[in-house]
């Protein structure tokens, strides 16, 4: 009886041990095999890489950041239309152009990209100021007034546009004029914007000889490149954009200048009337 008491605690105590053994042998094959993926594993981060300008033995000139090959552009920068890019005859400063330019804007009007010979296409806009409403016909062909040509940095200055003017950019041209250009030059191009009114050097009017001769390219060349005090807005407007301002400028100027008889009929009567509803009011 004692005997086999002995024996069944002996197989129990076997059993056990074979059970620990086992579960031993599972754990230490999971550790090796953790151990074997987590050694085959290497994150994106942790690649064999250069830090920028690291020295390296590899080239002969030991530097790791390799030139550009002769002659790459980046993708969408091309920009071989100098005539748009940078308001100038001829391809000067088309390489070195700065700032946000790709042709993809977001300016509207589906036509912006034909070309400057269809640009005296007239179009119809309204300049609100203090006293009244003044309903003007904007065309390029207002233009003949002006130089053919001025000599600027970088060559000489367009006459044109260099996509048809229309109502869309003269809208667009009118949005961006206000977001960027108003602060300084006020909201009809006289140079009384609110940070001139706080202390801003005051640019010059729109609206003098000088200004209302100068071509097209000057305007262009001037936003995008800057002009004494004014900086640069390339990098914050795409070159449609910014031609839209200066179709926008265009448009101040003739609002100023432009007499009765060279507006439409229906907006002539129109005008009239709000003036004698005016006086009428007056008396």
């Amino acid at each position: 009886m004692f005997n086999h008491r002995t024996e069944n605690q002996s197989a129990v105590r076997d059993k056990a041990m074979r059970g620990r053994a086992a579960r031993g042998a599972l754990v230490a094959l999971a550790a090796c095999c953790l151990f074997v993926s987590a050694a085959c594993r290497r994150d994106m981060q942790d690649q064999p890489r250069y830090e920028p300008y690291e020295r390296t033995d590899f080239f002969k000139d030991t530097i790791s950041s390799r030139p550009l090959v002769e002659g790459t552009v980046p993708r969408g920068h091309l920009r071989e239309d100098a005539h748009l890019y940078t308001g100038k005859t001829g391809n000067a400063g088309v390489a070195t152009a700065t700032g946000n330019n790709a042709a993809g804007s977001a300016s509207p009007g589906g036509n912006l990209g034909a070309d400057s010979a269809t640009a005296n296409t007239a179009a119809t806009t309204t300049t609100s100021t203090a006293a009244t409403t003044t309903t003007t016909t904007a065309a390029a062909g207002a233009q003949q007034s002006m130089p053919s040509s001025t000599t600027g940095r970088g060559g000489t200055d367009v006459d044109s546009f260099p996509f048809p003017i229309n109502q869309a950019v003269l809208e667009r041209g009118r949005e961006r004029y206000q977001i960027f250009c108003s602060m300084c030059h006020g909201a009809t191009g006289t140079g009384d914007g609110m940070v001139v009114r706080r202390g801003y050097r005051q640019p010059p009017s729109y609206h003098t000889d000088q200004l209302r001769q100068a071509p097209v390219g000057h305007f262009f060349d001037v936003i995008t490149n800057g002009w004494g005090s004014m900086p640069n807005y390339a990098s914050q407007s795409p070159a449609r954009d910014r031609w839209a301002i200066v179709a926008y400028i265009r448009t101040l100027q003739l609002s100023e200048q432009g007499s009765l008889a060279e507006m439409p009929p229906a907006e002539r009567e129109k005008l009239l009337n709000h003036s004698t509803e005016n006086k009428g009011h007056e008396k």
